[in-house]
């Protein structure tokens, strides 16, 4: 079975984390909905905030987390579509 590293993964010289793409299709998409719902949210939050409320570092670090997390539910969607491009019809 070969695991593919996530791409957030690549920041190191050896991956530590992993997509199972073989995986139910349900689970990967849910997987995937998850963390792309979570970074939607925590940027949702982010536009009642002013900069009176939050110091650069803030939302340095709110941007950081949710490109993580949308780049992690990007890369499981796209293992998702691979296999459901597989599905017999």
């Amino acid at each position: 079975m070969d695991y593919q590293p996530f791409t957030s993964s690549s920041a190191t010289d050896h991956p530590v984390a992993f997509i199972n793409p073989q995986a139910p299709l349900l689970d990967l998409l849910t997987y995937a909905g998850l963390r792309i719902r979570a970074a939607r949210d925590m940027l949702d939050s982010l536009t009642d905030m002013t900069s009176r409320h939050a110091d650069h570092l803030d939302l340095q670090r709110f941007s950081s987390v949710a490109t993580l997390l949308l780049q992690d539910g990007c890369d499981v969607l796209q293992v998702a579509e691979q296999q459901a491009l597989q599905l017999p019809e």
